[in-house]
């Protein structure tokens, strides 16, 4: 490596920590006041806030750099570029017979390793933080959460109101179970709906959930509960099972072991928890039966994106650096805004391929390929532009 490489990485370096900080900076302060009395929910006292705004903001960091990766490689780039003009260094180079290809080689090496950066906090940090990622301002773990309806492998529809996370309870919940499976469509309501993982050490029924305080929407003969492999079994003992949630002791009605493979993760996550999934999470969740049709479109739109998502980094460096080395002057701000520009008609036509793609309008393939096949094609012409 040349000492002139060498500087350019250096210069790239600080300009990509500064661009962060600002970045990221402004978007934690503007978040934080917004969001100040959600805060003062869950501390008692000023240091307890400030502990919890920090170990909150502390965590979502991974979020904002993952929305803002692009930008901030992009900003990097100018400023490096445009430092090194008005240092009248590129003169120089290029007086000594080193051509602008050579001169800016480290720059397009340090943004696609920023790339690769922002591809391990995507597959690494985010999926690890996910369910604290997925919190709101005011909630600490303790919050019931709104559910939706999901089928499972068996067709079967699930319904809860809300969950309470730590004890893995729907409240209340609704079972539609369709007559293939026993003969006769069969709707159930439940007070709660406690979910057995397979692992349970000592229930007699494990692998699905638990309808307690149960009534049967549909009369049927019992003689179909009787069957103890069967999908839906009655319990007449509760012995092994978990504990009702609340301070109840029983509750009004019947109880039944539904088997599932509808787990509570899946059953009370939010509509964006693909956002914080590993890429073979989103392949598997392609096959899942838990995901409606329309969220599989979504999800396999997303998947395609973030698998381009390098090549989107390097395309808009692409497209901003000529706006810097073809002659269009040396002033930073305005070299910053012209850049700014570019990458705002960008994600504004990544963001209308993304919604035509994502309500089936256009393939999840074209909505992904089509703005990188566009703006490459512009930064292939801007890039003959560029002074040699």
């Amino acid at each position: 490596m040349r000492i002139l490489d060498r500087e350019r990485y250096w210069a790239f370096l600080k300009a990509y920590i500064i661009c962060f900080v600002a970045l990221v900076g402004l978007y934690v302060v503007i978040d934080a006041f917004s969001n100040l009395d959600e805060f003062g929910k869950r501390a008692d006292g000023v240091s307890e806030l400030f502990k919890v705004m920090s170990v909150y903001y502390l965590i979502h960091m991974s979020q904002y750099y993952d929305r803002l990766c692009g930008v901030i490689g992009m900003m990097a780039a100018i400023f490096t570029v445009t430092w090194m003009q008005k240092n009248n260094e590129l003169l120089a180079m290029l007086a000594a017979g080193i051509s602008t290809q050579r001169v800016i080689r480290p720059v397009w090496i340090s943004t696609i390793a920023v790339s690769l950066i922002a591809v391990f906090n995507q597959e690494v940090i985010m999926p690890k933080y996910a369910a604290e990622l997925q919190r709101s301002h005011d909630d600490d773990g303790t919050l019931k959460v709104m559910v939706r309806s999901h089928y499972d492998s068996n067709k079967v529809v699930i319904h809860g109101r809300e969950a309470d996370r730590e004890s893995k309870t729907l409240l209340p919940c609704n079972v539609t179970v369709p007559g293939a499976i026993l003969g006769v469509m069969l709707e159930i309501e439940a007070k709660q709906a406690h979910y057995i993982p397979p692992d349970h050490p000592s229930a007699p029924f494990t692998g699905g959930w638990l309808l307690r305080g149960s009534r049967l929407i549909t009369p049927v003969d019992e003689k179909i509960f009787a069957d103890k492999e069967a999908i839906l079994v009655k319990v007449d003992d509760p012995k092994g099972f978990p504990p009702l949630y609340g301070d109840k002791t029983s509750l009004p009605g019947d109880s039944f072991f539904l088997r599932s493979t509808l787990d509570f993760d899946s059953a009370a996550r939010s509509r964006d928890w693909y956002h914080y999934a590993t890429t073979p999470e989103l392949i598997q969740s392609l096959s899942d039966q838990s995901n409606d049709k329309a969220e599989k479109v979504t999800i396999e739109v997303f998947l395609h994106s973030r698998l381009l998502r390098p090549l989107q980094s390097l395309n808009l460096m692409m497209l901003s650096l000529p706006l810097v080395l073809g002659g269009f002057g040396r002033n930073m701000f305005i070299n910053l805004g012209l850049s700014l520009g570019t990458s705002a008609l960008f994600y504004g036509v990544c963001f209308v391929s993304t919604y035509l793609g994502d309500h089936s309008v256009v393939n999840p393939e074209l909505a992904a390929w089509a703005p990188l096949i566009g703006f490459g094609s512009i930064a292939v012409a801007r890039w003959g532009s560029i002074r040699t």
